[in-house]
């Protein structure tokens, strides 16, 4: 039997279907990709150091009150107010003999925070700094000094070249966060490029190609 709808039932029938189908998908492919985001590269105003950076994170000087050479974050700022991303690179003389002494040192400053766990012993091998072996460790944290007192997860990858300078590059970020943009990080991790200028010879790792990822930007919810 044919049923003769008119233009504005079909529509309703159409929209009510349409909604079914989206609020059936995992939420995570219900997005749009409205924001431009490309990456940029940050070369460092005296020559010490390169890297990629995508364009939505602001470069900002770390610790305003620090000497070490090379001082550097990058930070992001989620959707939701508490959210953030941010990625420091610190390189400095070092008081450490090995890269493994100097990443499980590095985190002691956070143990007294709330919540504070070791998600991921020091293990060796996985990253590099500038063509150096590097060894990295993950914790987590509820920043209580922080409004909202998110939890963090941290990722701490360090290493020490043969003329004794230490290269560390922490990735802090709120949890929600961390597994979108850990493969962002990584390849800003692997285009650091140190120069002659600290004792390292250029790792010749930065490049102008610039490798498909996944969303240099957190997927955002469309509205149904």
């Amino acid at each position: 039997m044919w049923i003769d709808l008119s233009s504005n039932e079909l529509i309703i029938i159409s929209s009510v279907i349409i909604c079914a189908i989206l609020l059936s998908l995992p939420i995570t492919q219900i997005y749009s990709s409205s924001e431009k985001v490309v990456w940029k590269t940050f070369k460092e105003k005296s020559g010490l150091f390169t890297i990629k950076y995508p364009s939505n994170w602001s470069p900002l000087k770390a610790y305003p009150d620090s000497t070490a050479p090379i001082n550097i974050l990058f930070s992001y700022s989620g959707r939701e107010e508490s959210s953030f991303a941010e990625l420091y690179l610190i390189g400095q003389e070092s008081i450490y003999t090995n890269a493994t002494d100097l990443v499980d040192a590095y985190p002691v400053y956070l143990q007294n925070e709330q919540n504070y766990k070791l998600l991921q012993p020091t293990e060796c091998g996985k990253y590099a700094i500038s063509n150096l072996s590097a060894c990295d460790t993950i914790v987590t944290l509820k920043a209580t000094h922080l409004e909202g007192k998110p939890v963090i997860k941290d990722l701490i990858v360090g290493t020490i070249g043969d003329d004794g300078s230490e290269y560390v590059v922490e990735y802090y970020v709120t949890k929600d966060l961390f597994d979108v943009f850990l493969p962002v990080v990584e390849e800003m991790i692997r285009s650091i490029n140190i120069t002659e200028a600290t004792g390292l010879p250029e790792s010749g790792s930065a490049s102008d190609e610039f490798p498909e990822l996944p969303p240099l930007s957190e997927p955002t919810i469309g509205k149904l």
